[in-house]
Parts: structure tokens; sequence; C-alpha cells
């Protein structure tokens, strides 16, 4: 955002970009959808809301947005998706790897059923493939390119894929911090 102006209850956005395409596409989803939510690095959702066409439906695209309405499940599967992704970005994962996708995915299952994660990576890449409808071969593929990606590069695959359950397990207040 270049300028933000507030006059007599007006709020002026101006969106500053270097390809022209881009801002064309970001207005025809705003004409089209009248919400845009842009996620930063810490995972915070932040929503631009277009009020050109009708000023009164935007309080109604707001509060059709609001996280109170969800329920409590809804909330806890939310905070649970938002500590297994910044726990994979402290560790240097690229987030659009499809093998931080398998690896994301396996551990939001294990963690939201209650169940531990396979005892072999095989179990995991047969599961979470099936999911994804990849092969067992491509699953390994993907998630050993996402872990040589990251900080965790001279671990092997079951290694790395426990040390972050076990990060998460201390950030969901599952496991002691000074075990």
């Amino acid at each position: 955002m270049e300028n933000r102006d507030i006059k007599k209850g007006q709020v002026e956005m101006s969106v500053v970009c270097s390809d022209l395409s881009l801002l064309e596409n970001i207005n025809t989803l705003l004409q089209k959808k009248g919400v845009i939510a842009v996620e930063d690095e810490y995972g915070v959702l932040h929503y631009i809301v277009d009020g050109r066409s009708n000023r009164y439906d935007v309080p109604g695209r707001v509060t059709s947005i609001n996280p109170h309405n969800t329920t409590e499940q809804e909330r806890e599967a939310a905070y649970l998706e938002l500590c297994i992704k910044s726990v994979l970005r402290e560790y240097g994962f690229d987030m659009a790897l499809m093998g931080t996708i398998i690896i994301s995915k396996a551990l939001f299952t294990a963690f939201r059923n209650g169940m531990p994660l396979p005892t072999t990576m095989k179990g995991l890449y047969c599961e979470t493939g099936k999911e994804f409808s990849l092969s067992y071969e491509q699953c390994e593929r993907d998630v050993r390119y996402a872990i040589t990606r990251s900080s965790l590069k001279n671990m092997r695959s079951r290694a790395a894929v426990r040390c972050i359950q076990s990060r998460i397990e201390r950030r969901l207040g599952l496991m002691d911090p000074l075990n």
C-alpha cells in the first residue's frame, strides 16, 4: 500500500506494483468477489474489502469473514495449522513445494486425529500420497526434496519429520519444553 487517507469516514487505498496485469487482476478480483485475503509472513490473514459497488454491503462481508463466527473445533484446527506452518517456516521449508504440503498434511492429520505418525516413512508416503493422487516414489521424492531445501537438509526424512513433530508438540504445550 502506498497511500492511505482517511477523510470524513472514507478510506482511500492505492496499490503500487510494477506489473500492470497484477494490478488489473487485483481490481478484477475485488470487483468479482468483493474481498481479498492476504497472508503475511507470520501466517496472519489481512483482508481488503471493496466497497465501491455497494457500500452498504461491506459490513455484511466483514462480519461474514469474522473468525468469531467459527466453532471451537474450527478455531483449534486453524491454530494447529498455523503452528505447523510456523514451525515449518522456522526450519526454512518452502511452503510452495509439494513435499512440504505432504509433511504439513501428514502432521495435521496425525495431531487432529490424536494418532501417532506412521512408524515408517513408507506408511506416511502411502497414506498421504493417496490424498494427493501421488505414487509412493513421487511422494518420497517430493518429501526428500523439500527436506534438502530446508535447514534440516542433513537429516534423514524420518528424523526430520520427528524433529518437526516434537517442535509442534512443544508449541502446543503437549510436551515439557525442558525435555
